[in-house]
């Protein structure tokens, strides 16, 4: 099993996580770095979706970040107007 083997495809988002949650095992007690049963690492959904909806959004505060959830959570479950009968 390789030791702290990166993705090659994903090492810059890693490295970009990693550098943000100021280090490896905050990422991986956030769960924010999934490690394959071969020991190659790569960034997990929340991972991802921390860089997405936090970074990418310039939010530094805990209460914005909650908001910025909440908020892709209601996007991602309102119906979709175009299957919706009454329309």
């Amino acid at each position: 099993m390789a030791e702290n083997a990166i993705d090659f495809e994903t090492g810059r988002t890693l490295n970009a996580l990693i550098r943000r949650m100021g280090g490896m095992d905050e990422c991986l007690r956030l769960g924010f770095i999934y490690q394959d049963p071969n020991g190659v690492m790569s960034p997990s959904a929340a991972g991802m979706a921390y860089l997405m909806y936090v970074v990418a959004r310039d939010i530094k505060d805990p209460a914005e970040a909650f908001a910025a959830g909440y908020e892709a959570a209601v996007e991602l479950m309102a119906p979709d107007d175009q299957s919706s009968p009454d329309t």
